[in-house]
């Protein structure tokens, strides 16, 4: 995980936490020493409220909305952040439904005395008795779908179904805890803060079940053509008169089939306003993407939505500060479309070195070497089959002052080479990698 998105992670929950605190803990300590009772009902209000909030800001995310994807540095980083607060959710509401029914089994099984009542409560109503159901199967729910969406055999369009399911649980949980809320808390702040993750989680979880997010962002689009590459990759080529524009190294959600859905793919292509064409570059790693080449047709209708992204070259761009660029396999895709911007500029001022490791000659882009010369940058290709790996110390040999560093390609390798790009010296900030994963 990125230190930035940790910092997404952790201040916003240092300050509920806060917030709790100042609500909670006078009223903890008001009588005297609390005892486990005591601690057991505010353990259950703050496992609850976290689980509320975070889960709120995952459904806020999920919009896909301009100013937090501009915010969180691209659509990647944003759909990163809500995985890790959906996971997060899910763990917490168990631990809040955990925290909330061992104690009551310890009494049960008379391991521990029950707690004394002074007074009485009187009886839940039919209401308080729903929500307090309804809360538990919620909990159960979230953590069984948390565990699919992390599954990758799990087929994406199932994926889609099931995870439209969080919405549906997420209104219970507005439900739950609308009801089940201490009533003296809603007159401290973090009753209010309640209050807010109910009216914007809500609003996002209506906003999904409709089926309108991205729906501004959506145009239509018509398949010119396709070719399979001798590596497997598919190449599209689609007109869409009405597309925006995008910049080199942005991607888009597309979708072919209205039952399969919208997946993300990179474009490959710079933005061509005259014929009003762009092309994806798709590998084909699950089923849809294997058979998708033989659903196509001349003319079919595509809906595009888009461009996303901020993996977008623009770090020392204007100013001709050095860019190394990294790529592994299908990760070349942002790059082909940058180096036909630069090519077709035909004034270019950066020193750019291009280190793209692949098995062998045949897995190279046809176009690579040519694009290259035109761009002025200086390739390195690595066969891996005959080579091995792209050793580090080569690229760290090319680092020089204020350059920037762009990777794509696979997780484990971006971070390796990260790490170990940063104990040579590169500032964390010059660091530009492309998470290219939204399960």
């Amino acid at each position: 995980m990125t230190r930035h998105l940790k910092f997404w992670l952790i201040a916003p929950s240092l300050g509920l936490l806060g917030v709790w605190a100042f609500s909670v803990v006078p009223e903890l300590f008001a009588a005297g020493a609390p005892g486990f009772w005591e601690w057991r009902r505010t353990l259950v209000i703050l496992t609850g409220i976290f689980a509320f909030g975070w889960m709120s800001g995952a459904m806020l995310l999920s919009l896909r909305l301009p100013w937090l994807e501009s915010r969180l540095r691209g659509l990647d980083k944003l759909y990163r952040l809500h995985k890790w607060l959906g996971i997060g959710a899910g763990l917490l509401a168990f631990a809040h439904w955990m925290t909330e029914l061992l104690p009551k089994n310890m009494v049960q099984a008379g391991w521990i005395a029950a707690p004394a009542r002074h007074g009485g409560k009187g009886e839940k109503s039919v209401w308080m008795e729903l929500a307090q159901g309804a809360g538990e199967w919620m909990a159960y729910l979230m953590i069984a779908l948390v565990i699919l969406a992390l599954i990758k055999r799990f087929a994406y369009g199932r994926f889609r179904f099931t995870h439209r399911l969080m919405s549906l649980i997420f209104l219970v949980g507005v439900y739950h805890a609308l009801l089940l809320l201490p009533g003296e808390l809603w007159r401290q702040p973090i009753g209010w803060l309640v209050a807010l993750f109910a009216l914007t989680g809500g609003a996002a979880a209506i906003h999904a079940l409709a089926g309108r997010i991205g729906r501004r962002r959506r145009l239509p689009a018509t398949v010119e053509s396709w070719r399979q590459r001798e590596n497997g990759v598919l190449e599209i080529t689609c007109r869409a008169p009405d597309w925006p524009g995008h910049q080199a190294g942005q991607f888009l959600l597309a979708a072919f089939d209205e039952q399969e859905g919208a997946h993300p793919f990179t474009i490959a292509s710079d933005w061509n306003g005259d014929s009003a064409t762009l092309t994806l570059a798709i590998k084909p790693l699950g089923d849809y993407t294997r058979e998708l080449a033989a659903t196509l047709r001349s003319g079919q209708r595509a809906l595009l939505e888009g461009p996303y992204g901020a993996f977008t070259f623009n770090a020392g761009a204007a100013g001709g500060a050095p860019q190394i660029w990294v790529a592994g396999g299908i990760g070349v895709t942002p790059f082909l479309a940058r180096l036909e911007a630069l090519a077709k500029d035909g004034d270019v001022k950066q020193d750019i070195d291009f280190f793209y490791s692949v098995p062998d000659a045949d897995h190279c882009p046809a176009q690579l070497a040519s694009l290259c010369q035109a761009a002025g940058v200086r390739l390195h290709c690595r066969y891996t089959k005959s080579e091995g790996k792209q050793p580090f110390s080569v690229i760290q040999e090319r680092l020089r002052d204020n350059a920037s560093v762009w990777f794509c390609g696979p997780a484990n390798w971006g971070a390796a080479l990260g790490k170990s790009l940063q104990e040579a010296g590169l500032d964390a900030r010059r660091y530009h990698r492309e998470l290219f994963e939204f399960r």
